[in-house]
């Protein structure tokens, strides 16, 4: 099954064309994907950067203190989140991209909340690194 990727935007005049459009069906300008494709290396990009983020602030702030079986969870988040940036960096967002990017961001949310609540997610593990995970998740997914 294939993914409907985003709307192409006609430099022109700003219309919104489907993609496999080659000229824009409002004032038949040539459409060009490099734009689009620019955006998407970079959405994609500075998600595996945060992803790699999220490993860090865990290796730093919450490894000594927290049980191996939450940051395991962390870690594989981290991990799928950085795997998933880099299908959607090379122009991939299938159903299985998709349905792995959720689990990474629920895994993540829930190892996240789980040492929140005990009381070892307050010094760091909650804070830029998700922000910039879960932004550029939400940017990804809006966006394909």
């Amino acid at each position: 099954m294939k993914v409907r990727c985003c709307m192409v935007k006609c430099s022109r005049c700003g219309f919104d064309n489907p993609p496999d459009m080659k000229f824009c069906g409002n004032c038949g300008a040539k459409l060009t994907v490099a734009a689009v494709a620019r955006r998407f290396e970079a959405l994609a990009s500075t998600h595996m950067i945060g992803s790699l983020y999220l490993i860090l602030s865990a290796i730093f702030n919450a490894l000594v203190k927290a049980n191996i079986i939450f940051l395991s969870l962390y870690i594989a988040s981290a991990i799928l989140g950085i795997y998933v940036g880099y299908e959607v960096y090379k122009g991939k967002f299938e159903l299985h991209i998709r349905i792995l990017s959720a689990i990474a961001i629920a895994l993540g949310l829930i190892s996240t909340m789980i040492l929140f609540i005990i009381g070892l997610g307050v010094k760091g593990v909650i804070g830029p690194a998700w922000i910039i995970f879960l932004i550029n998740a939400i940017l990804l997914w809006k966006s394909r």
